[in-house]
């Protein structure tokens, strides 16, 4: 134990300090109690109660801030429910007041090593972050469009789960929302939130049948007041442990004599399975084996795709007529300079346009009309997404000119995309070229007539032919 005044090392058993003489009863009780907080919420945790084990683990530092066990756990849980950022602020909290022989270090290397999962775990906030500007907008289309792209990214995140659910209860799918709300129930399985909303659709769907049936049976009535109900079931569970650390606080001095050895003994041992069980050992280190074996595979491929690039660019510096080949060689060029960056680095998007103003028509060798071939299948797709997301955005805006301009390129490196071509009669429509839209609208209803698209097609189309 360390003195909370002079900060010497002493017995657990010392009463007083030896060296400066303060009474340590009252610390012990309150290092007593942290530590019993920290033992409730690694139970918690084990069991999936990620919401319950944030709450005692949270009371465990606000007794004790240098509980390191408990803040490293802590951030174990919000990683398990996907708030990357919350996960590492606390190992950094906890690395800053233990800097050494901290398991703290171990976490942040595991996220910092597996590159590809911490951009995708990047991504996923920043979409989160606009479609939650979507939302509040009032775009809901756009908004779910982004969130179930965002879950794809990152499984566990459990607010964009729940915001993704709430837009769909809103627009009625309700169904959907169900299970999205089953499979975020299996990762925190307490959490209020996604308690609340299945019991809303619960609700519904209960008065729905009713309206439908009317000599069913009445559903409870009750059953809408469940969400205040369970709130007040809460506030014992609370008051319980304000009432245990008023009691340690004011308890028997022997008791914690004897609890105290005990405790330590246990947090130890609870230490060794706890994180096991959470899933953050043996698991990562399988998957940054994976990893490492993706990515020198990914490594070798590259080199040798070089290698096939740079052999069909001297076969072409060998033709006759090098004028034709000129700009394919120069973009073939860029993309190999782009190979040699990490993923996250490329630039796909400017080796597309370049490969945009190369007209394939007077390529004659074979040997061109394949690397052509190869570099549209692997930049296009890129590049139409890049372009149809700023066209989308440009659109909420309200800035129709400049959304057309993208959105065209969209459909210039996609022209499967019914999307691009969907947003770009709408914004034909909000700049009231009715010739235009009615164009866009009908290459919507006769090109893609599976598309969830052509409905609202045929609804716009008639305003615009009026």
């Amino acid at each position: 134990m360390v003195c909370p005044n002079c900060g010497s090392n002493m017995s657990d058993k010392r009463k007083r300090c030896e060296r400066c003489g303060n009474d340590l009863t009252i610390y012990k009780k309150v290092f007593s109690a942290s530590n019993h907080f920290y033992n409730d919420g690694l139970a918690r945790a084990k069991v999936r109660d990620l919401s319950g084990a944030i709450i005692s683990l949270r009371k465990s530092l606000e007794l004790n801030k240098l509980n390191i066990n408990a803040r490293n756990l802590l951030g174990l849980v919000y990683y398990e429910m996907g708030e990357m950022v919350a996960a590492i602020s606390e190992w950094v909290i906890s690395k800053h007041f233990k800097p050494e022989d901290n398991d703290a270090d171990e976490y942040i290397n595991k996220v910092q090593s597996n590159l590809t999962k911490l951009d995708s775990l990047n991504q996923a906030i920043k979409r989160y972050n606009t479609a939650l500007g979507f939302a509040k907008q009032g775009s809901d289309d756009l908004a779910i469009i982004q969130l179930k792209k965002v879950v794809n990214l990152n499984v566990n995140f459990i607010r964009a789960y729940q915001l993704l659910v709430l837009l769909l209860i809103k627009t009625g799918e309700k169904d959907k929302a169900k299970k999205y709300l089953q499979k975020i129930a299996k990762i925190d399985v307490t959490n209020t939130t996604t308690l609340k909303y299945l019991k809303e659709i619960e609700v519904a769907a209960a008065v729905k049948d009713l309206n439908s049936n009317p000599e069913a049976e009445q559903p409870p009535s009750t059953g809408a007041i469940m969400p205040i109900s369970s709130y007040r079931e809460d506030k014992p569970n609370v008051m319980a442990y304000v009432n245990l650390v008023i009691g340690i606080v004011i308890g028997l001095a022997v008791a914690a004599f004897l609890i105290v050895p005990t405790i330590k003994k246990n947090v130890t041992s609870d230490n060794d399975s706890g994180y096991a069980d959470i899933g953050y050992t043996a698991e990562q280190i399988q998957q940054k084996d994976d990893l490492i074996t993706q990515l020198q595979a990914e490594k070798e491929q590259l080199e040798k795709d070089k290698k096939d690039l740079q052999t069909q660019i001297d076969t072409l510096n060998k033709a006759e007529d090098k004028d034709i080949y000129t700009g394919l060689i120069e973009t073939t060029i860029v993309y190999m300079a782009e190979l040699e960056k990490s993923k996250s680095q490329q630039d796909l998007i400017t080796v597309a346009d370049s490969l945009a103003n190369i007209d394939d028509t007077k390529l004659e060798a074979e040997a061109a009309k394949q690397l052509y071939q190869d570099l549209k299948t692997v930049t296009f797709p890129e590049a139409a997404k890049n372009h149809y997301e700023k066209g989308h955005s440009l659109y909420t805006q309200g800035k129709y000119e400049e959304a057309l301009v993208q959105l065209k390129q969209a459909m210039k490196f996609d022209p499967e995309d019914v999307d691009a071509v969907y947003f770009a009669a709408r914004a034909y429509h909000r700049l009231d070229d009715k010739s235009n839209a009615a164009v866009y609208y009908n290459q919507v209803i006769n090109d893609f007539p599976d598309s969830s698209r052509v409905a609202d097609a045929n609804d716009y189309l008639k305003d615009v032919q009026e």
